[in-house]
């Protein structure tokens, strides 16, 4: 849910009955062609919020009439007006097509010799450079939004439209705010504010509150955005602006569901509704509906969800608004993935409702495709992200998953991110570890089975030479019977039973050999089936290994180049020792706006898990420092909490996973040798001359010239404290030494008992050898942690980074 903005050509005015039939009068009455031109054209404004098609008809009949009469200024006035209606139809192509036929013409007035047509030239050039960039806002290019409105800006001081300069900074504002830069968007909306004040502007005045009040919310500072909101509403409820109410009653709402108050939202969503009905606003009771629904999702009213989101797609579609189309299709399909992880469903109830999802997450990115709407595009990749991943269809999965972090990135750079590959690693690594396991619990039982076999074969064996010493006893003794038979032909009776009995014999020899075969054959042939699952299990080792070994290498090339903090801090060291290959601790640092940002991260858990974290930690630090140019500490984990709860679906549940990680964040200013420090659960330690204080900072007890910056007790992840994350800033002086790291040192066990190594040991050996240069010092702590661990297994990834000023 967004709350709805307003600026230049995002406001909206009700057309007046009254109004419209005294303009018809007078077009009627209008005998100059200019005159009808200039009416048609008030006129068409009158029907833009109501009627769009009698809005489409009066600018088209000006256009022809303007082309009649070969009246330039007009012919790209109603070219531009024409494109503004295709553009809240969602006709980006048409919209953008009639905005560059009237830009042309715009551009060449405004090199015409007449004063007046120049100056007519250059405010239209500046109109359609503001409304090139609504198109682009539409879409998601930021960038390309943002050039335009900057050209429109710079016209409009050239030619000293200072009212027009107001609504360039909403819109410019607006891109700011869009983008996480709140503090720029403020910016931007004051300046706008402070003319809309000049000129007493009150309908401007509401526009810049009700902003406010959307940048407030975004900060999760829902008292000031509530504020705002309703000094807006007052405003619009002087003005009788219906339109505008509805905006501030949705914007209300929009506040009370982020607050988790789902039925005061939807009180407000309701007044909104009624408003837009009023109106015949069709755009403004599709958003209404999808809000409803939205929060009927959210407190489990799944009929009630589904009832308005069919609603509000009706409306798109008459509309013919495929991005509203394919936001509508994300919300189906998130809501059928709610509905698969119910309890108590059979497998076929579960895959019919994934099954679900599958279908409007496709319908929705190929709309979003289309139309390039990118932010669309994103929620649908990440959707079906999930819904193969549940299928188990990992191959897909990770086609969606690359998609969902390329758009990502799109939306702010264009450039491609590397996660996708840790992805599949992660994903390969779990399907072959599985196989290991299944053939290490066959390769057990059959073991197993072989030594059971062996021990009866050897039973057997002992039955059969028992049984061949008795053929052998017996044979003798029939070669002395019949001897005797020779001799006494009286015991010829005896004679014939002994023989029946070896008869007998040896047809149980017979049967006993047949078995001892077949046993024979059966298990050559087990032994050759724990030959061919060794050669697979060795084979599947090696592949294993090799992803491994590839994750290492990427983890690797994700890391920053010690050659850029070299450029800007010279003096320092990183000891980075993983517990695994891969590790779950990162470092990271870049340089911009004069500012050098350093962070020792520690992810929840080691090996592949923990690298995995630790690249989404990287990929979100890039987005937020190198591509929105925040350089303040604090606003830095907030924005990075709110990307990690957003990428690891975290709702705060019972049971739910808590994977996070915990960061020392530093942002030294190198003009002013001040550095700002922000953590989560992870200190800062600073080493300065002894006869020297810090001033707001407590000198550690027993260790002269050390100081602990103290960080917030809370992760960067859903926790049941979320507050801002604080803000210190120190003046640093020459020579003085900055310290992050991880748990991983200080947890260590080891030395001659086997118990941690501690951090007040840590403490006093970064204090003891802070006289000697940093590369040293990184050799001393590695010594000392060797020393110290022994024969021990390590237990945890290891990150220490010191910076010497």
């Amino acid at each position: 849910m967004l709350p709805l903005i307003l600026g230049e050509g995002w406001g909206e005015v009700k057309a007046q009955k009254s109004k419209t039939d005294s303009l018809k009068k007078v077009i009627a009455r209008a005998k100059q062609d200019t005159n009808k031109v200039k009416l048609l054209i008030q006129l068409g404004n009158q029907y833009k919020n109501s009627i769009p098609d009698t809005t489409l008809f009066y600018f088209q009949k000006a256009l022809d009439i303007s082309k009649n009469i070969k009246a330039k200024n007009f012919i790209a006035i109603s070219l531009r007006y024409i494109g503004n209606i295709h553009r809240n139809q969602c006709s980006y192509d048409k919209a953008m097509s009639y905005y560059l036929e009237g830009f042309k013409i715009f551009e060449e007035l405004g090199n015409s010799p007449d004063a007046a047509l120049a100056k007519a030239g250059k405010t239209g050039m500046s109109h359609c450079y503001n409304n090139i960039g609504i198109v682009h806002m539409y879409q998601g290019s930021y960038d390309k939004a943002m050039e335009y409105y900057l050209k429109s800006l710079e016209i409009k001081k050239g030619i000293g439209d200072r009212y027009g300069m107001s609504a360039s900074y909403i819109n410019i504002g607006i891109v700011h705010s869009d983008q996480g830069s709140y503090d720029k968007a403020i910016e931007y909306y004051l300046k706008s504010l402070k003319i809309k004040e000049e000129f007493g502007d009150k309908y401007g005045i509401s526009s810049c509150y009700n902003l406010i009040g959307t940048v407030y919310n975004n900060l999760c500072s829902y008292d000031r955005a509530m504020e705002y909101y309703l000094k807006s509403l007052k405003i619009k409820e002087e003005l009788g602006d219906k339109r505008g109410m509805s905006a501030c009653y949705n914007n209300i709402g929009v506040t009370c569901s982020d607050q988790g108050s789902y039925n005061k939202a939807i009180e407000y969503y309701l007044k909104s509704l009624k408003l837009d009905e009023e109106l015949n606003d069709k755009q403004g009771m599709s958003s209404s509906y999808q809000n409803i629904g939205i929060n009927h999702k959210e407190q489990g009213s799944y009929d009630k969800a589904i009832s308005y989101f069919l609603k509000s797609l009706k409306i798109n579609e008459e509309l013919g608004d495929k991005n509203g189309v394919a936001a509508i299709y994300n919300n189906i399909a998130s809501l059928n993935i709610i509905l698969a992880d119910s309890v108590a469903l059979t497998e076929n109830q579960r895959l019919n409702y994934l099954n679900k999802v599958v279908e409007y997450g496709n319908k929705s990115i190929e709309l979003a495709k289309e139309i390039d709407a990118m932010p669309t595009e994103n929620d649908a990749a990440e959707i079906l992200m999930t819904a193969y991943e549940k299928l188990g269809k990992y191959k897909k999965a990770i086609e969606f998953a690359g998609i969902f972090i390329s758009t990502k990135d799109s939306m702010f750079s264009g450039e491609k991110t590397k996660a996708l590959t840790d992805l599949q690693v992660k994903y390969e690594r779990e399907k072959k570890q599985l196989q290991i396991e299944k053939m290490e619990k066959q390769k057990q039982l059959d073991k197993k089975t072989i030594e059971a076999q062996q021990a009866q074969n050897r039973k057997q064996l002992v039955i059969i030479f028992s049984v061949l010493m008795g053929f052998i006893v017996v044979l003798v003794f029939s070669i002395i019977i019949m001897r005797m038979f020779r001799q006494k032909r009286k015991a010829n009776v005896l004679l014939s039973q002994q023989k029946q009995e070896i008869s007998e014999k040896n047809e149980e020899l017979n049967q006993l050999v047949e078995e001892i075969t077949t046993q024979k054959d059966e298990i050559e042939t087990q032994r050759d089936n724990v030959e061919k699952q060794k050669q697979v299990i060795e084979e599947i080792h090696h592949e294993v290994s090799q992803s491994i070994d590839y994750a290492t290498r990427l983890q690797e090339s994700i890391l920053p180049e010690e050659k850029l903090l070299t450029k800007y801090l010279a003096d320092h060291f990183v000891l980075f020792k993983p517990k695994d290959k891969v590790s779950g601790d990162f470092y990271w640092w870049t340089h911009i706006e004069n500012h050098t940002i350093i962070t020792a991260a520690d992810c929840t858990g080691h090996g592949v898990p923990g690298a995995f974290m630790s690249m989404l930690g990287v990929s979100f630090l890039r987005e937020i420092v190198n591509k929105e140019y925040i350089t303040h500490t604090g606003v830095i984990l907030r924005k990075l909490r709110k990307e990690i709860i957003k990428a690891l679906k975290q709702k705060g549940e019972m049971g739910e996973q808590k994977d996070g990680m915990d960061m020392a964040l530093i942002s030294f200013n190198h003009e002013t040798n001040v550095v700002q420090y922000s953590g989560a659960n992870n200190p800062l330690y600073i080493i300065t001359n002894e006869t020297r204080n810090l001033q707001g900072f407590q000198n550690l007890e027993g260790f002269d010239g050390f100081y602990e910056i103290k960080p917030d007790k809370m992760p960067i992840a859903i926790y049941e404290k979320m507050d801002k994350f604080n803000t210190h800033e120190i003046q640093l002086q020459k020579d003085d030494m900055l310290f992050m790291f991880s748990d991983g040192y200080p947890d260590q066990f080891g030395g001659p008992k086997g118990k941690k190594f501690k951090y007040k040991p840590f403490k006093s050996l970064l204090l003891e050898n802070a006289d000697k240069p940093m590369a040293e010092q990184q050799e001393i702590l590695n010594a000392a942690f060797e020393n110290w661990k022994g024969n021990l297994e390590q237990i945890d990834d290891v990150c220490v980074i010191g910076v010497k000023i």
